[in-house]
């Protein structure tokens, strides 16, 4: 079984490329004040001149939030950066529920307009942990059960296909792709 702390979920946005990646700032800088979030959220990072990277990122000690450019699209992302308890699958519905529980409230947030929509049927897991989780067939091997029980309840039985990057100096990551749209509500309360 992996022993993978460092990892994150990456929940895909549709239609938010309208959206200027700095309206984030002020917003961060709200759940900050309001602890909007279960991490301890620390500071708000503007990474929105590196091209394809993480945006506008809030720093939480545990992990951190940002609405990320990189890979295939802009989408609500979640990391975590601290050693996690319980067993893997039990430690990607907590991360992947962090990631799913900001999507929630930049979805909902009155002041950007609806800018940000995440349907729930798109989503991309990433390893950032190189040594624990390189990105071999033998470590996606030891990934694979864990993850595909984890998305077993999350999409609660409908179907859904995984791409793992080919390119091996790459990190390890699936996409995961479901045809039809799932309420991020729904998503939250099946890994809850």
């Amino acid at each position: 079984m992996m022993d993978l702390h460092k990892f994150g979920f990456k929940f895909f946005a549709a239609e938010a490329d309208e959206l200027d990646i700095l309206e984030l700032i002020p917003l961060y800088h709200r759940w900050i004040q309001q602890n909007a979030l279960p991490d301890l959220l620390i500071d708000v990072a503007d990474y929105s001149h590196v091209p394809a990277g993480p945006g506008v990122m809030l720093i939480a000690h545990e992990g951190n939030y940002a609405l990320d450019e990189g890979g295939h699209g802009r989408g609500v992302v979640y990391y975590s950066k601290r050693r996690l308890s319980d067993e893997l699958s039990a430690r990607l519905c907590l991360v992947a529920s962090k990631a799913l529980r900001a999507a929630k409230l930049m979805c909902e947030d009155a002041e950007l307009g609806g800018a940000v929509n995440v349907p729930g049927n798109r989503l991309e897991f990433f390893a950032n942990d190189r040594f624990t989780a390189p990105n071999t067939d033998a470590a996606y091997a030891q990934l694979e059960p864990a993850l595909k029980t984890f998305l077993d309840r999350l999409y609660a039985g409908a179907p859904y296909t995984m791409t793992r990057e080919a390119d091996s100096k790459e990190r390890l990551s699936v996409r995961v792709d479901t045809p039809s749209q799932v309420p991020l509500d729904t998503l939250l309360a099946r890994i809850a």
